[in-house]
């Protein structure tokens, strides 16, 4: 794999066995290596760039970077190895060496956030053995591990993309990002949101068009002998429903929980629920209502008639295609955090519901939100079928033997 190796270590810089690790690793035509010796350094050093071959941490790291004497009486947040590796995710191999034996809770919650791609070992008094060992499990992590090589590659696209367009878009206008935020307040529109969209939607079209990308895709190995459902199940519920960070406000898409049973998605434009102009903003939001209890018995009845069935793979495809015009099914519907085999039921006929932006009690709607919203393009195809379903006009029927006629006859033009 391609990529920077970043190896923090407060005695990196020091003479001892940890500069010499360093020493070897830098000698070593195969990596790129960056040296840190502050977790602030690291910290920024993770947040600014894309990919890392690997992240080579010291547990026992002694933060230097403030002086007791400068900050004296105030409480300030201690920087440790542990927080930064919560609060800044990691697509990488992250090998934690240390000196002390590391908290056996503190080990299991970083298993369970990183997986595989985290690996912990004592840290030796032998450089040299310490840096073969180092090598062969990076060496092996990347032979075990080879679908990695592609979003890798996908993340370093993303950036040189992002600096493509950044620049692009300055050269047109150094003040674009005020530009397009006043062009939306001054319709009504959620600025933010929108600087955001149309960032995201240049990126995604220079990214269909980069060609390594795209080739590194349709060489991609799509056999998958160890296929298992539940991973696919969690796969699709991650494509289909993203988490609601704590403060984001309300959007298009966004999920409601009105009482046990109740569940409801937002389908007001995102351009009326963020109008900035008071005068014109709606006090109200229109929902389309899931029942829990009768997406449950659809989802029992089709069970049935799948087990039953000698076409049952087709009518399952047929049940997920949304083919019935009047109801529209969702995957793996987010009833319950961690819950990925529940489908959800909108029943076009019975589903709309508007409800006020502020309740009788006063109480917001904010209140009753989820930790789940439905994705784009899904939210668009639902409002897309439910305004389809009730716009629906019917013409008189021909008869069979027109019909018969225009299947049967010629294609020759008619005399007269």
């Amino acid at each position: 794999m391609n990529g920077v190796v970043l190896f923090a270590d407060n005695r990196i810089f020091c003479q001892g066995k940890e500069n010499e690790l360093f020493n070897l690793f830098l000698s070593n035509p195969e990596f790129s290596v960056l040296p840190i010796d502050s977790l602030g350094c690291l910290e920024s050093v993770i947040k600014s760039s894309s990919t890392f071959r690997a992240c080579i941490i010291d547990w026992d790291f002694e933060n230097n970077e403030v002086k007791d004497e400068d900050f004296a009486g105030l409480d300030l947040p201690q920087r440790t190895p542990m927080s930064l590796l919560m609060e800044n995710p990691l697509y990488t191999l992250v090998y934690v060496y240390s000196e002390k034996e590391i908290p056996e809770n503190e080990k299991a919650y970083l298993q369970n956030k990183y997986g595989n791609k985290i690996q912990f070992k004592t840290k030796s008094e032998d450089a040299k053995s310490e840096y073969k060992i180092i090598l062969n499990d990076i060496h092996a992590f990347e032979a075990n591990n080879t679908h990695m090589v592609v979003p890798f590659m996908w993340s370093q696209s993303i950036n040189q993309s992002a600096q493509r367009i950044f620049n692009e878009l300055e050269s047109a206008n150094a003040f674009w990002i005020k530009e397009i935020k006043n062009t939306a307040l001054a319709d009504g529109g959620d600025a933010t949101s929108e600087v955001i969209d149309v960032f995201n939607n240049l990126l995604n079209e220079d990214l269909i068009q980069n060609r390594t990308l795209r080739n590194l895709l349709d060489a991609f190995d799509c056999k998958d002998e160890n296929r298992q459902e539940d991973n696919t199940a969690r796969l699709y519920s991650r494509i289909y429903y993203s988490k609601i960070v704590d403060g984001t406000p309300i959007m298009t898409g966004d999920i409601f929980k009105f009482d046990e049973d109740t569940y409801g998605i937002l389908i007001t434009p995102e351009c009326e629920i963020a109008d900035k102009n008071k005068e014109k903003e709606k006090d109200y939001y229109d929902f389309l209502i899931i029942s829990k209890k009768a997406s449950l018995k659809y989802q029992e009845d089709k069970q049935k008639k799948f087990s039953k069935d000698a076409n049952g793979a087709r009518n399952a495809k047929e049940i997920f295609n949304n083919g019935v015009i009047s109801r529209h099914v969702l995957i793996s519907f987010p009833f319950e955090e961690g819950l990925c085999n529940q489908i959800g039921l909108v029943d076009f006929n019975t589903a709309l519901r508007t409800m006020p932006k502020i309740g009788n009690n006063k109480t917001s709607i904010m209140n009753i939100r989820t930790n789940f919203k439905l994705n784009a393009p899904y939210i668009h195809q639902l409002r897309q079928r439910f305004v389809s379903y009730f716009g629906k006009y019917g013409v008189p029927a021909i008869p069979d033997s027109l019909r018969d006629y225009n299947l049967n006859k010629p294609s020759n033009r008619v005399s007269g």
